[in-house]
């Protein structure tokens, strides 16, 4: 009976042979092993292939995983033309909690990069957590990654200010990295960042299909900086170029209102009165006030601009011939001004005799 019991031991603790443990380690059923790692992504940029993932919080227990010591990355060459595997594994590394030194981690998330890899290779990754006590979990697995040249680095990046808006133009790239011809050319990342700045956000959610952009909903009199990178690639994940040089504007407002209707000049006793309609622009901030006489130019009448819809002009002549126009300016910095109003011509007329 002892043999037969040990026998069936033997092959009880042979069933389990550890696909997920430690190499060579036999794992006895109920072993309690960290959970899988979630959202194992991959990034292909700066000639590295970048993985990322958040680390299990839990066991296969469901308590609390407190021993998760790292994460060993497998790496493997995957099958020409397909999705799956089998596939011979090989250690690509080891990111350890503790000293995690080229790997990069923050909270739960692990972002981790491969740049042993050889250009044109095919590759499968596979992400396991590992306990203190040296057992490994289940593993999280990769779709096969194209390893290409990054694409050449984006030139003649240039920036034009719009009201509210960056536009954004550059040349279109032929080349990877190593100057060899590009043809899978799959379009461009925009990144918005402060002048100088390391960090940079991407504000496309979509490659950027022709070598323009807009950046809308800005704040004028603010200055946004801009890098452009370059993807190549026929299906995600696609390999994304180098930086280019960064390029700042200001967005602004540059287009004037419309000029103010409905113009009249009235001759008065030594004085011309004038009205105007109001413009409906919301930033208009006030309006200028023309005026000539017979063998001059116009000069403006007004130092400060004028922020109602009359005005009375006192510094006239009696009987001499005077030409108005009006323009309306708004708040932009600096600001814009209108077209000429319609023209209108006035004549003052002499005080009555006795009232002065």
């Amino acid at each position: 009976m002892r043999k037969k019991f040990f026998l069936i031991t033997v092959l009880i603790i042979a069933a389990f042979i550890a696909s997920c443990g430690r190499k060579g380690d036999l794992i006895i059923p109920g072993t309690v092993l960290p959970k899988p790692v979630t959202g194992l992504s991959v990034d292909l940029k700066s000639a590295a292939v970048i993985l990322s993932w958040t680390a299990p919080d839990k066991n296969t227990r469901d308590d609390p995983l407190t021993d998760l010591a790292g994460f060993l990355v497998l790496r493997a060459d995957a099958p020409a033309g397909g999705t799956g595997c089998p596939c011979a594994f090989q250690k690509a590394g080891y990111v350890d909690l503790e000293y995690p030194r080229d790997a990069a981690i923050n909270g739960r998330k692990v972002v981790w990069a491969d740049r042993t890899g050889i250009f044109g290779g095919r590759y499968v990754y596979r992400v396991i957590p590992m306990n203190k006590d040296g057992f490994y979990g289940q593993a999280a697995q990769t779709l096969p990654v194209d390893f290409l040249m990054p694409p050449e680095k984006i030139s003649n990046l240039a920036a034009f200010a719009g009201n509210m808006t960056a536009l954004l133009s550059w040349s279109i790239p032929t080349k990877d990295e190593g100057g060899r011809a590009m043809n899978d050319l799959a379009g461009y990342n925009v990144y918005r960042h402060e002048q100088g700045a390391k960090t940079k956000t991407k504000i496309n959610a979509r490659p950027v299909k022709e070598n323009k952009f807009t950046d809308s909903g800005l704040v004028n009199r603010e200055t946004y900086c801009y890098s452009v990178t370059a993807l190549r690639g026929k299906e995600p994940p696609l390999t994304e170029g180098d930086y280019s040089e960064e390029t700042c504007v200001t967005p602004a407002k540059t287009q004037a209102p419309p000029p103010p209707g409905g113009l009249r000049a009235v001759g008065g006793e030594e004085m011309v009165f004038l009205s105007w309609e109001p413009s409906f622009e919301p930033d208009v901030a006030g309006y200028n006030i023309y005026r000539k006489a017979a063998g001059e130019g116009f000069k403006r009448l007004n130092a400060a601009l004028v922020g109602r819809i009359t005005y009375t002009d006192k510094d006239v002549k009696p009987g001499v011939k005077y030409t108005y126009y009006v323009t309306a300016v708004d708040n932009a910095v600096p600001p814009n001004e209108s077209a000429p109003s319609k023209k209108k011509m006035a004549i003052p007329q002499a005080e009555p005799p006795g009232l002065k």
